[in-house]
């Protein structure tokens, strides 16, 4: 890459930066919502025509509470779990935002990721995907490589940089600026 038109953006990530990612990984971009909603919306359906028949059939209103209370306690459960283990996962990392994490360089050709011995090179076109959403910039490698920009690491010049090379159906803002 030539190191002259190089924008180098190190990645400094704290532990309520990385819970929103992995937040907006797993509901936005990988919809593990879709299951429990569902879940819950079945179960809730069977309570509903249990309860419609309380009057009429035995037990009939206690079946269609604890299905209510089943469709909607294990979804609740999935999701506070979910956040718990991001949680714990944050606190195993040590991401407490003083150490740089990783460095991006952001050249002309592509994209170098450094951590420490290892490292990384992708071309613009290899790009998954790219979000800007409020405080950071979600640069997708693959489907299940991201890497962080928080924005008090990043200029204006990064996401201007990503939004010229990375074809524009893979980029996507989320603060309401144009792409």
């Amino acid at each position: 890459m030539n190191r002259e038109t190089e924008l180098l953006v190190p990645a400094r990530i704290d532990a309520a930066a990385f819970r929103r990612f992995a937040v907006f990984d797993a509901f936005s971009v990988r919809k593990r919502w879709r299951s429990p909603a569902l879940f819950a919306a079945l179960m809730s359906m069977f309570a509903a025509v249990c309860l419609t028949m309380r009057g009429s059939r035995e037990g009939a209103g206690l079946l269609g509470g604890v299905l209510l209370t089943v469709g909607l306690g294990l979804p609740l459960v999935y999701v506070v779990s979910y956040v718990c283990s991001v949680r714990r996962q944050a606190k195993r990392m040590g991401l407490d935002g003083r150490r740089i994490v990783y460095t991006l360089r952001l050249g002309e050709d592509g994209v170098s990721v450094a951590a420490g011995k290892e490292r990384a090179e992708y071309r613009w076109e290899q790009i998954f995907r790219a979000y800007r959403v409020e405080g950071c910039i979600y640069l997708y490698a693959a489907p299940g490589r991201a890497f962080l920009l928080p924005e008090a690491e990043y200029s204006a010049a990064a996401w201007e940089r990503i939004v010229r090379r990375v074809p524009a159906e893979r980029v996507l803002d989320r603060c309401g600026g144009s792409v």
